[in-house]
């Protein structure tokens, strides 16, 4: 007898966009239009990409092909057709191509949302960066070339960005990739782009490297398009090996090598490191969506469990400490979401901007630090407790909760650690004074609060917050506390968002969630009042 999928994954069926009561409120509340793919998006992830994406991670990861049949160098990745048949329906569904149309990018992180498999989603992510690079910062010729292959939806290309390499990681100032300019065209040499995530399927890739003469550290740096073949055909840049991973199977990440390879200049090389940050800032964000979809996820498909899953001769979902559980977890992912959808809408607002940029970019840069470390950690802690729930099940590979808990891993790593995320933020800080406004504008936001008893409290806290990231920032050991100030205000700005969105709801739902929040995160635990932890939050969903 045939398998349906049902049968061992009970979200299937459930339309992750428009099911989701908690995203549909707070686009509304953050004024977010959303595509209407996005409801076609919600059904195909639920009905095809999440078995498919199993499938993938157990028995048909890619492969690396390094030589043809005739003996010649390849260095493809060879991907099961369904695998290719995901990405395909993605790009049809507009995930690439909302990266570069006017005003629309929201709708490609609101995407990542949605399918929230980090290894599909990376390679539309790295492709959505390779092509809105194109069309902001290269010169016509170049973007009349390649860009509309990235968006010919028939047959598109896909993207990558080489940034990392062994000796540096995080600090691109340690990168030794070096570019010169000869005969009017520029090539690269470099021996170790080490995390090179979807190399052997892009078909080219946003590269940083050092022109020759340029000044040591990121200053120097510049950003370049590299096509996987050059001008006459050939292989433009070697895939040396793939890594083999923990998490994210259906993205290969490898190691390239380029030795005279083609690249046409972005921009202005002055501005390379600002360009390649800013390419990065939507990897960052996806990382967080993606984070926030995935505890989406395996906390729905836990609920399904817990509603059905008999011990002790009743359901585990009614058993008290578990229902607890269960609305702590979701008070921290809505928190989390909205955290992740703000970031999204600053950056798509400022998204036009360049360098020097603007106070906009700059709001987007805090954001998404924030938006990035605290949606990687919830979604690693939700989706770690959510094996828990299915017990011993939980932690068999034939079941697919334990997926969501190895991909989330990664979402605090990708696009520098947390403490990176720290360390950025703290100098954004103290170069930009941009806590200084969020200040005012969360406590302005608090006035505006319906009751006057959440006003005195939410305010107190924020007040509270603020008071200790000031000292925090005017220490001689402010580097040992950038991870406090980057958790403080992400639960400052978490805390009165939750509020004022529960003003808007007459069902009250969202009032008990920024409640729960507020007790658990600004108290001692202590004051939490029961009631709370009783009642119906964790409905989320338009169906039982």
């Amino acid at each position: 007898m045939k398998m349906d999928f049902s049968d061992i994954f009970l979200s299937k069926g459930v339309n992750y966009f428009s099911d989701d009561v908690p995203l549909k409120a707070i686009l509304s509340f953050l004024k977010i239009k959303p595509d209407r793919n996005l409801n076609s998006l919600g059904k195909f992830v639920s009905e095809e990409l999440i078995e498919v994406s199993a499938i993938v991670d157990h028995y048909s990861r890619p492969v690396l092909q390094t030589w043809n049949i005739t003996d010649d160098r390849l260095d493809a990745i060879w991907l099961s057709p369904d695998h290719s048949r995901m990405l395909q329906k993605m790009q049809e569904l507009g995930v690439v191509r909302s990266a570069v149309e006017t005003g629309a990018i929201a709708n490609h992180f609101l995407s990542g949302y949605i399918i929230s498999d980090p290894g599909f989603y990376c390679t539309l992510t790295l492709t959505a960066q390779t092509a809105y690079a194109l069309q902001k910062y290269a010169d016509p010729d170049t973007t009349s070339a390649f860009l509309p292959r990235y968006l010919d939806v028939a047959d598109p290309w896909y993207g990558a960005t080489y940034y990392t390499e062994i000796q540096g990681g995080s600090d691109l100032g340690a990168n030794l990739a070096c570019a010169s300019f000869e005969n009017g065209k520029w090539t690269i040499n470099s021996d170790n782009k080490y995390f090179a995530s979807n190399a052997g399927i892009a078909d080219g890739a946003i590269v940083t490297a050092r022109p020759a003469g340029s000044e040591a550290g990121t200053k120097g740096l510049a950003v370049f398009f590299v096509p996987a073949r050059n001008s006459s055909g050939q292989l433009n840049y070697n895939v040396r090996r793939l890594k083999d991973k923990l998490g994210t199977i259906s993205v290969p990440t490898g190691e390239v090598e380029m030795h005279g390879s083609e690249a046409y200049l972005l921009g202005d090389k002055k501005y390379g490191i600002y360009y390649a940050m800013e390419i990065l800032m939507i990897s960052r964000i996806d990382d967080a969506i993606s984070a926030a979809g995935i505890a989406r996820k395996a906390l729905w498909e836990s609920y399904l469990y817990a509603c059905k899953r008999i011990a002790f001769e009743k359901r585990i979902i009614d058993q008290p400490l578990l229902l607890s559980d269960f609305l702590q977890m979701e008070a921290d992912l809505e928190a989390s979401t909205v955290l992740s959808l703000m970031a999204a809408d600053m950056f798509s607002r400022a998204s036009s901007m360049k360098p020097p940029y603007g106070e906009g970019y700059d709001r987007a840069r805090v954001y998404s630090h924030i938006a990035k470390n605290n949606a990687s950690w919830v979604s690693d802690s939700i989706t770690r407790y959510c094996m828990e729930i299915f017990g011993g099940k939980g932690f068999l590979k034939e079941f697919p909760i334990e997926k969501f808990h190895r991909d989330s891993i990664v979402t605090s790593i990708w696009e520098g650690t947390s403490n990176i995320q720290a360390l950025d933020l703290l100098a954004l800080l103290l170069k930009k004074n941009i806590h200084v406004a969020i200040m005012e504008e969360l406590l302005a936001g608090v006035r505006n609060l319906k009751d006057e008893s959440w006003r005195i409290k939410v305010s107190a806290s924020i007040q509270h917050e603020f008071d200790a990231i000031k000292k925090w920032l005017s220490g001689e050991d402010r580097e040992i506390y950038a991870k406090d100030i980057l958790n403080a205000l992400g639960g400052a700005i978490s805390l009165v968002q939750l509020f004022m969105l529960s003003d808007l709801d007459s069902s009250r739902r969202f009032t008990q969630v920024a409640s729960i929040f507020y007790y658990k995160h600004f108290t001692d635990h202590v004051g939490m009042p029961a009631s709370l932890l009783k009642s119906d939050a964790i409905q989320w969903m338009n169906r039982d």
